[in-house]
């Protein structure tokens, strides 16, 4: 039996299982297209489709599985966080549509920081100071990756135009 408030977890399970069994049979239907059978356009998005799915298979596995006490102290926390969590949802999305806007202001790196900073905070619950590394750590490696890996131009900014 589904745990009472654990449906949203039995969903999402049933739905990354059917997406990684449709991902998994569109990389099949790649592999007529490729010189080999283990390398090709393929491959990576039949690895991706079987990962999806057996951990969509774990998270059903889960959702099944009650713990002791858990039914009273779910009915009881349920009413207290609703109106936290959606504060906060509402928060994240509204830093990310303010980060695509800031993109074009103050650059890549000033807006991934500031974007990335404020949604460790509201999402993972982290002190300043921890947030701030974290942010600066995140934003170094995606700058390095990309910039300096991959040779991608980021957009730096009106305000730091050169």
């Amino acid at each position: 039996m589904v745990r009472q408030f654990n449906l949203p977890d039995l969903i999402g399970a049933l739905l990354c299982i059917a997406l990684g069994f449709i991902v998994s049979l569109e990389a099949y239907r790649l592999e007529s297209y490729a010189s080999s059978a283990y390398v090709g356009d393929h491959t990576l998005p039949f690895i991706l489709g079987i990962v999806f799915a057996v951990l969509g298979v774990a998270l059903l596995f889960q959702s099944f599985r009650t713990k002791k006490g858990e039914e009273n102290a779910a009915i009881e926390e349920s009413d207290s966080t609703a109106s936290g969590e959606r504060t906060r949802l509402i928060l994240c999305f509204l830093s990310l549509f303010l980060y695509v806007w800031l993109l074009n202001w103050l650059g890549y790196v000033i807006a991934t920081l500031l974007a990335s900073f404020v949604l460790f905070r509201l999402i993972g619950f982290y002190r300043w100071l921890t947030s701030l590394f974290f942010s600066i750590l995140l934003t170094g490696c995606l700058y390095g990756v990309f910039v300096y890996w991959l040779q991608i131009t980021f957009p730096s900014g009106f305000l730091f135009y050169r």
